[in-house]
């Protein structure tokens, strides 16, 4: 239950109807009862904090208890104003399990919506509470009119005679006003909502601090890939480019002294041609992988398994078939983060199989890979092993994040979560790329070009 994202639009309404001044009755009732038991838990556990902190066994539940009344608040303005919420993005922690938790708890507490939040959450009560109690006061001395208008008849007061009609319109009168009373509770509630939860510009800082971070880990997984092709294209394509021309320079000088030489040379050199297109298919695959954009993401990670040497028992859990497809950039992601993975398996874990789990949900991808091999995998950025520091950088610039445990006893759990767009929801056509053009070197050639080949 984080309010990380802003949700879907709601559909504006009036300013006055049912649900509003519902939520005033509710409000005065709380007032009533909750208020006054929160603040005796937060002044109890202040007072108590100099008997060896024994205040905290307060303090904390009080807390954790406001944590979820802020979420309510922030969700009844929604479902009953119709106003556009702000929520902030704020800080989420890449701990993970139970320190995680307890990371993010803290993380939120220092926020200012959050504290806003509590502000708003008792002041709320104690408005709606005074308006309830007018509303009741009024309705009782109106009923008690009108009861007293038809069962007992005039009634003097002090040199006043009221009649039974003068009681009746002072009955209706207080009736009135008692509404009136509801009326100006729920505008009160409406404003309280307005200034106090609804965003200010402290919101929107946060919102580009977390969209600024977004872009740095984008730029630095852009980094990472280009030292990765630049380290490819140098150390494998590159010495058989020149190992092809210096073949084919050797086989031309041979044509007219040698020509069973030559005809040699040039066979090496066709061979060393077919290799090198199949060294710039792997690379277009690093890139995108083709089998993602022709069968989606479900195909491309069977293809992974499928080649690993390593036994994977591969779990897929998308969206049925009706649905639209993952975005193209959640699938690469997710493929990335499956193909490095298994590539460290094999090279320094020492395991005998590998968990591969992918599930979507309604808001976000969860991609879990397990080994029983080696532990002690960690995020380094030292410039020698960035595997694990380029999937964090990938994962970081979806708005996601990505767990590492890996215990030195042994065993590894990678764990990347993907938040899925808005946009997702319709099926995504992106307009061909020069990924797409690199991506296609990848796929079957034409027959004429096979037949070249040979």
């Amino acid at each position: 239950m984080e309010d990380t994202t802003a949700p879907p639009p709601v559909a504006p309404r009036s300013r006055l109807h049912a649900a509003a001044l519902a939520s005033v009755l509710l409000g005065g009732l709380l007032f009533l009862s909750w208020f006054w038991i929160s603040l005796v838990l937060l002044f109890s556990g202040l007072s108590a904090l100099p008997a060896l902190g024994s205040g905290l066994l307060l303090i904390i539940p009080w807390l954790l208890i406001m944590q979820g009344a802020v979420r309510i608040e922030r969700r009844r303005t929604i479902a009953v104003h119709g106003i556009s919420v702000i929520l902030p993005s704020r800080r989420r922690s890449r701990r993970p399990g139970v320190g995680g938790w307890l990371h993010d708890r803290w993380l939120e507490l220092g926020s200012g919506a959050f504290w806003r939040g509590v502000l708003h959450h008792h002041v709320a009560m104690f408005v709606a509470g005074l308006f309830f109690l007018l509303f009741v006061a009024l309705l009782w001395l109106g009923w008690s009119a009108g009861d007293i208008a038809l069962r007992h008849g005039p009634l003097q007061v002090g040199a006043i005679d009221l009649s039974r009609w003068m009681l009746g319109v002072i009955a209706v009168s207080l009736v009135l006003l008692s509404v009136l009373a509801l009326v100006l509770g729920a505008l009160a509630d409406r404003g309280l909502a307005r200034v106090l939860i609804s965003g200010s510009e402290d919101d929107l800082r946060e919102q580009v601090a977390e969209l600024a971070e977004r872009r740095q880990g984008a730029v630095d997984a852009a980094a990472q890939e280009r030292l990765r092709i630049e380290r490819d294209l140098h150390d494998g394509v590159q010495p058989r480019l020149v190992s092809l021309a210096m073949t084919l320079g050797m086989a031309k000088l041979a044509i007219r002294t040698d020509p069973d030489r030559a005809a040699d040379l040039v066979g090496q050199a066709h061979a060393e041609s077919k290799a090198v297109m199949t060294d710039l298919r792997q690379l277009a695959r690093g890139i995108h992988p083709a089998v993602l954009t022709d069968r989606g993401l479900d195909a491309a990670l069977s293809a992974l398994a499928a080649r690993s040497r390593i036994p994977v028992e591969l779990e897929v859990e998308l969206a049925g078939a009706g649905a639209p497809r993952l975005d193209r950039e959640r699938e690469a992601v997710a493929y990335f983060v499956v193909s490095e993975a298994l590539t460290n398996v094999a090279k320094h874990s020492g395991a005998s199989r590998v968990g591969v789990r992918v599930v979507q949900t309604s808001t976000s991808l969860h991609v879990r890979i397990e080994d029983d091999g080696r532990g002690g995998a960690t995020v380094r950025r030292d410039g020698l092993s960035t595997g694990l520091a380029g999937l964090t950088d990938r994962v970081r610039a979806t708005g996601g994040r990505l767990e590492v445990t890996s215990p030195a006893e042994g065993g590894t759990v990678l764990v990347a979560t993907l938040p899925l767009p808005l946009t997702s929801r319709s099926i995504h056509t992106a307009p061909t790329t020069d990924d797409d053009a690199l991506s296609s070197a990848a796929s079957p050639a034409r027959p004429d070009t096979q037949e070249a080949l040979r």
